[in-house]
């Protein structure tokens, strides 16, 4: 698990094709990338009707003539990483704050650095609460990173989702 964590890579905007690609190629690509990492937690891969609900919902972009644009599957690769801990409504307002930062390969480009940190970190174990002597290490941090996973979403609700401000 650990080396699959470790060589976890989300492509990055420039590692995205710019020609536009059809709902089976960004599928592909998609689960090629993060498959093997969302299936340790039994997560769906992603499917042509989670695009297309993502499209309905107005939080990804539309495709042009079939093909979805280099934004679009950047969205696509945020929502669907979003939606493991977040309703629909907090996914669209999570990428419409990034939106509005700007630059939006800049942005994303973060976005995939940041979730390959923090993967990296929680298991290696240099993130944790507690500095319980427990024999098993699942059991010696399971509160702890609950307790992390927990505060973390309730920040992010309450400093970005909340009554639609930013704080």
């Amino acid at each position: 698990m650990k080396k699959l964590i470790h060589e976890l890579h989300i492509p990055r905007w420039n590692e995205i094709p710019d020609m536009g690609l059809y709902m089976e190629q960004v599928i592909s690509l998609v689960n090629s990338v993060l498959g093997p990492t969302v299936d340790e937690i039994s997560y769906a891969p992603l499917t042509p009707n989670m695009v297309n609900n993502y499209v309905k919902a107005k939080i990804v972009g539309a495709p042009s003539n079939k093909k979805y644009s280099r934004l679009s599957v950047a969205q696509v690769i945020v929502v669907y990483l979003l939606k493991m801990c977040f309703s629909t409504e907090e996914a669209s307002k999570l990428i419409g704050i990034g939106m509005k930062m700007g630059r939006p390969n800049i942005i994303y480009n973060r976005f995939c650095k940041a979730i390959e940190n923090a993967m990296r970190s929680v298991f290696d174990g240099n993130i944790t609460l507690s500095d319980e002597h427990l024999p098993d290490r699942r059991f010696r941090y399971l509160l702890g990173n609950f307790a992390l996973a927990f505060t973390c979403k309730f920040y992010v609700k309450k400093m970005f989702l909340k009554d639609d401000k930013i704080v």
